[in-house]
């Protein structure tokens, strides 16, 4: 057993998906048996969380697609399939209604009630964000290619916050998103509006994939999050961001863009340096942020090339 708790290590495990390790590896800490009970209580017991909305019923639906794909293991396909069919006896729709046309019927559920709804995938699980306010500001957004000014909504008031929220009760979970509406989304109460994390992880990892979509139509998710990773790498002075994205690494799943594009990064320094990935582990940060300037660079050409041709 290993001496300390690591929390960065159970995220790094909940970012994949991996419930099961999270647990094995908690249950290994008597004094964090809460936070394993935790999970006993919510996965196992099925003892489901409350949501003070109306159709709540509706995230309850939610909550069981999540315990089927993450503790019982369902491959995402079928898990899909079971949130469909729930979803569908829930709106007494047609039974093979196709989910996406479901999940609209769920985002007009809670708009009706004067609630923000988006739903879909993230990092290839289904899940919805559920917020009260909004708010909107502009900022002048500096990129490695361009200087441009975004808007940004600031979300507040959230009643759910997909998948990896609900997997690290409240502690993780999406900081924000740009979803082809030419606006940065950001989720408000993430963020200390002055930090690094605000101004690099948020406004310039979302204003890159804002960009590259105006630039590069039907780009794809991995692709646009390798270069946002690499913008936040290029402008970050404060943390460690490689070794972050290091762990984060993970290729056992086509649809999750994030451990896909975090592997790309990690071979990138492997090959510049020629060290392995342990050998990697704090690396001064001016020559972290050299050397993604020069992967942004070649990834350019790259998507010049791929994309032009895809036109």
């Amino acid at each position: 057993m290993e001496n300390s708790f690591d929390w960065s290590l159970c995220l790094a495990y909940l970012k994949k998906g991996d419930l099961r390790s999270t647990m094995e590896y908690a249950a290994q800490f008597p004094e964090h048996a809460e936070l394993y009970q935790k999970y006993v209580s919510l996965f196992q017991q099925e003892n489901y969380l409350s949501y003070e909305v109306d159709d709540s019923d509706i995230l309850l639906i939610y909550q069981k697609y999540y315990r089927d794909v993450f503790y019982l293991e369902q491959s995402p396909e079928d898990a899909a399939e079971g949130l469909r069919t729930r979803l569908a006896e829930r709106f007494q729709a047609d039974p093979a209604a196709p989910l996406d046309e479901l999940e609209e019927k769920v985002a007009e559920a809670f708009r009706s009630h004067s609630l923000y709804a988006l739903t879909g995938r993230t990092g290839g699980y289904y899940g919805p964000y559920i917020w009260r306010t909004e708010e909107l500001k502009h900022y002048a957004v500096e990129l490695p290619e361009v200087v441009q000014d975004y808007a940004v909504k600031l979300l507040d008031g959230f009643v759910m916050e997909s998948w990896l929220n609900y997997l690290t009760f409240g502690m993780s979970g999406a900081g924000g998103w740009s979803n082809g509406d030419g606006l940065i989304h950001c989720v408000k109460h993430c963020y200390d509006l002055d930090s690094e994390g605000f101004r690099v992880s948020l406004l310039k990892h979302e204003a890159q994939h804002a960009a590259d979509q105006n630039r590069y139509p039907g780009m794809s998710s991995e692709d646009l999050e390798y270069r946002a990773k690499l913008v936040e790498l290029i402008y970050s002075e404060e943390r460690q961001l490689l070794d972050h994205f290091i762990q984060e690494a993970d290729t056992t799943s086509a649809s999750n863009s994030h451990g896909l594009a975090a592997e790309r990064i990690a071979r990138g320094f492997e090959a510049r340096l020629d060290k392995t990935r342990e050998e990697l582990n704090g690396l001064p940060i001016k020559e972290v942020q050299a050397i993604s300037l020069a992967l942004f660079r070649e990834s350019t050409e790259e998507m010049d090339r791929k994309y032009s041709q895809a036109s």
